[in-house]
């Protein structure tokens, strides 16, 4: 499959929030809000719960999106390979899957967020996370078979839903926590303004259906006060070491997000407990870092009331990684023991995780992949998490990571890769909202290629920076 720029997706998602009302099953338009207390009951719109589910709505979302982007490709940018008919239909389907040669951030970045779309159109209309899974299936299978004139992708196939399964299901709590059904006026807009840019399959549905200006109880993904919303501004330098060392200066900006506790609260249901992280840097490589992570599965193996706690757990992961050393992407599931070890008397606790990885599908850059134009190899693969996090209150101050990746290539050259990804954050409090902290990090990556040189490459990065961090984040919560 050969996709269009980032700059021409972006224009199509653009052309999708504008004209996809057709797909809504929409009726009544959005009430106003200018009020700034509910209005009587008489004059009340109250909010319609979602206790009915729009499943063949969702069906038809899906398949909207994938109409949209194909013929604003077609007939705005004048793009052949959109350009699909009944012969290119029956080709697709006669010939079947093959390995494509997308840049690496259009197959691990641009494809999963093109799933979340399917995704929160199925979380729109009632469906459950479970449930949610064949409607990406769907998007992401008619979108590879008849979207384009191309031979369907196995990777695009994989990635999107996948990775589209983890990014929508986050979008969309995190777009439900911001919205609050219970607020009328400026306030309220504000929020549906701002959950429509996170969840803008959310965002239309609620549009199109007139519950922008509807008053009622939230959904039970809402629960701002759940979340702990870290935000960090400062300076990075990159450092490559080898024969051709260079380091690499930039501004960046670091947004971590988590919603729950895993030993607050028992499993109900998937990404009940989760975490989203944000990396930038402009001059650096852009998006360097992004990454989701839910828990599917969790058992407790230790009483409430045990001073110290462990879990079981099984966590859905989105990884992708973009820095002077590697590009890196993956969907992969883990497992292992989460633990909670209190520390004295007062809030202070440690918290530990050690996780085994299972690896579908993964991508890392590699100039000796061999395939077309594509210089980086497919393959799945295993790894291993051990995390430390001191923590007071439920914020982290100090924590350290070391992450284990192993891929096997099965399209590009003949080659396996390791790579070891560790890390120190120290965040120091300054006042209740502020405070000012350091980051270190390494990458130590091994490629051996059966046809040539192996290939090692290591990579030191420093951060310095001021945070700001708010529990509850977002209703205004406690900060620190």
């Amino acid at each position: 499959m050969t996709a269009p720029s980032p700059t021409a997706r972006t224009k199509q998602r653009a052309l999708l929030l504008a004209i996809l009302a057709w797909a809504t099953g929409a009726g009544g338009q959005a009430a106003p809000a200018n009020e700034q207390a509910p209005p009587a009951d008489g004059q009340l719109k109250l909010a319609s719960p979602c206790n009915e589910k729009r499943t063949m709505v969702a069906v038809a979302q899906a398949l909207g999106v994938n109409f949209v982007i194909n013929r604003f490709d077609a007939w705005v940018l004048g793009e052949e390979w959109a350009r699909t008919d009944f012969e290119s239909w029956s080709r697709n389907l006669s010939l079947g899957w093959e390995w494509d040669e997308n840049a690496l951030h259009t197959n691990m970045f641009m494809h999963p967020y093109h799933g979340a779309l399917y995704f929160d159109a199925a979380r729109a209309n009632c469906l459950s996370y479970w449930e949610s899974v064949p409607i990406t299936l769907l998007g992401s299978w008619t979108w590879e078979y008849l979207g384009e004139t191309f031979r369907p992708s196995l990777n695009d196939f994989l990635m999107t839903t996948f990775g589209g399964m983890a990014l929508g299901e986050v979008l969309h709590r995190v777009g439900a926590s911001v919205r609050d059904t219970e607020v009328v006026g400026k306030a309220r807009l504000y929020r549906e303004l701002g959950a429509l840019l996170i969840d803008p399959l959310g965002g239309l549905n609620r549009l199109f259906r007139g519950d922008w200006g509807r008053v009622g109880s939230n959904p039970p993904e809402h629960d701002s006060g759940a979340y702990v919303v870290q935000t960090r501004l400062g300076a990075r330098r990159a450092r490559v070491t080898g024969p051709q060392g260079h380091s690499v200066y930039a501004p960046t900006f670091l947004l971590d997000v988590s919603f729950g506790d895993a030993f607050e609260q028992e499993h109900q249901a998937p990404f009940d407990v989760f975490t989203l992280r944000a990396q930038v840097s402009p001059d650096g490589g852009g998006l360097n870092v992004l990454s989701a992570t839910g828990r599917l599965y969790g058992r407790e193996v230790t009483s409430a009331g045990a001073r110290h706690r462990h879990q079981l757990v099984v966590i859905q992961r989105y990884d992708y990684l973009n820095n002077p050393v590697h590009q890196f992407g993956e969907q992969s599931v883990q497992t292992g023991l989460l633990s909670r070890w209190r520390l004295g008397g007062g809030g202070y606790t440690l918290r530990t995780e050690v996780t085994g990885d299972l690896i579908p599908l993964g991508a890392i850059d590699a100039p000796m992949a061999g395939v077309g134009d594509r210089a980086y190899d497919f393959g799945p693969g295993l790894g291993a998490v051990v995390d430390l996090a001191l923590e007071y209150d439920g914020v982290s101050y100090v924590s350290f990571y070391n992450r284990l990746r192993y891929l096997h290539t099965v399209s590009g050259a003949s080659s396996d890769h390791s790579v070891l990804l560790s890390g120190l954050t120290l965040t120091v409090p300054i006042t209740k909202h502020w405070g000012v902290g350091a980051f270190m990090s390494g990458t130590e990556r091994h490629s051996r290629y059966s046809l040539g040189a192996d290939d090692r490459r290591s990579y030191l990065e420093t951060r310095v920076y001021v945070s700001w961090t708010s529990v509850g984040g977002f209703q205004g919560g406690s900060s620190r």
